[in-house]
């Protein structure tokens, strides 16, 4: 079955507000050996959207429309569907709608607003979809040999719809067809790097399919496998496992996997425990490591010095350091990682000290300047690795490839892996002080 996404809303073509919904939808589809040929945006505009109606309906034989359906003049997907599907024609009320909508209200408090009226209409020659978590019903309607199903923006509403009540009319896949899908990820590798250590496997025209991402500097191949569901699942679980192989060290998991978890369970399993200190993240890090569930097994905790008062009174940077290094130096980064650990109780500690701009570079220390300290605690000895970095990216950006940086440092040794193992951005080696 080919089908199409169509995602309606201003707040969708400006920038702040991401479409979760069409990638949800095209992973629903494709799951179900359903091609997703084309996946659209569009804002609240009456026109524009009977226009993309039109338009992709032409292509697929099922199209999927989310957002526009609420209440307020600005929710147009009824009447642009009225004009693609009943031209010329009012929209008329639907009894089984507004049965809903008065129950809805019933044990709410105060009246229904007379605007949810519009909720209840359709266009002729359509029905209406239940929707059991809000006041937007769905629609259902076809156009030609295109099935039309628009359903509300709310994803939580969305997604029940679609499960209960859209996916049943849609047409099964051919018997024992399936689509899986699998992401590995890998953090400190170039996009070209990664696509030369995997060679032909990438190519278009390969089984399965394999293609590379990046996102939020997070390197991604993207395997997707056809088939009946023992050959799919082979084929898939053979290319995560070379590509794993082929991007080894800096490949960290799979789908949902994050670096801060691989880290995690890392320590856990070899009864670790990580100490942080930052200074121009700001506690990223530290949010980070706790966004894992658990993660109080191995992190202990840390200290957001911002200030050189504060690294000097809470990790015991001397300001001698301070003033003849300054706080963006391998000495700072150093005591740092020092006073972390010596101040917890750590088996390990991470420090980064930097310049995240969007002032404060110069010539010898550019902005993206980034020292990162790796703290391990010896039995009475103490060792500290630095490596100096310089990132690209604005403010937001340095600061999270800053904190991503650190963990994979730590993983790193975690897995023994070799010292001179670079990273993307680092200008000095690793140095020990």
């Amino acid at each position: 079955m080919r089908a199409a996404i169509l995602s309606i809303g201003d707040e969708l073509v400006t920038a702040g507000t991401i479409d979760s919904n069409s990638e949800w939808l095209a992973g629903q589809l494709a799951s179900r050996a359903a091609t997703t040929v084309q996946r659209r945006v569009v804002g609240d505009d009456r026109a524009s959207i009977a226009r993309a109606v039109r338009e992709l309906a032409d292509v697929c034989e099922a199209l999927l429309i989310t957002g526009g359906l609420g209440p307020t003049p600005d929710d147009l997907t009824r009447a642009a569907l009225g004009d693609v599907l009943a031209p010329g024609r009012p929209l008329e009320s639907d009894p089984v709608a507004l049965q809903h909508l008065n129950r809805w209200f019933k044990n709410r408090p105060g009246e229904m607003p007379p605007s949810n009226l519009a909720q209840a209409q359709r266009p002729q020659g359509t029905r209406s979809v239940p929707n059991p978590l809000g006041t937007a019903m769905g629609i259902a309607g076809r156009l030609g040999e295109c099935m039309i199903f628009a359903m509300p923006g709310p994803p939580h509403e969305m997604q029940t719809m679609f499960l209960d009540q859209v996916l049943p009319q849609l047409p099964l896949p051919d018997a024992g067809q399936v689509v899986l899908t699998a992401g590995v990820h890998a953090y400190g590798l170039g996009e070209s790097m990664a696509a030369e250590r995997l060679g032909p496997i990438t190519a278009r025209d390969s089984c399965p399919l394999v293609g590379i991402t990046v996102s939020e500097s997070i390197v991604t191949a993207r395997i997707q496998a056809k088939g009946p569901l023992p050959k799919a699942q082979r084929e898939l679980e053979n290319a995560a496992s070379v590509i794993m192989r082929q991007w080894r060290p800096y490949a960290f998991g799979r789908d949902d996997d994050s670096l801060s978890s691989a880290v995690g369970s890392l320590l856990r399993e070899s009864d670790r425990t990580l100490a942080t200190a930052e200074s121009c993240t700001g506690g990223l890090l530290g949010k980070m490591l706790v966004d894992i569930a658990g993660s109080s097994a191995y992190y202990v905790g840390g200290w957001v010095t911002y200030t050189d008062a504060l690294k000097t009174s809470c990790l015991g940077v001397p300001q001698q350091v301070l003033q003849e290094h300054g706080a963006v130096s391998e000495p700072a980064v150093c005591v740092m990682a020092e006073g972390a650990l010596a101040r917890s109780g750590a088996d390990y500690s991470l420090a980064i000290t930097g310049i995240a701009g969007p002032d404060g570079g110069s010539t010898p220390k550019p902005l993206g300047t980034v020292y990162v300290g790796l703290g391990q605690s010896r039995g009475a000895h103490v060792i500290v690795s630095i490596r100096r970095f310089e990132f690209p990216g604005d403010r937001s950006a340095i600061r999270d490839r800053a904190a991503k940086t650190a963990l994979q440092m730590l993983r790193f040794v975690l897995l023994d892996s070799p010292a001179s193992t670079a990273l993307l951005w680092e200008v000095s080696a690793s140095v020990d002080c």
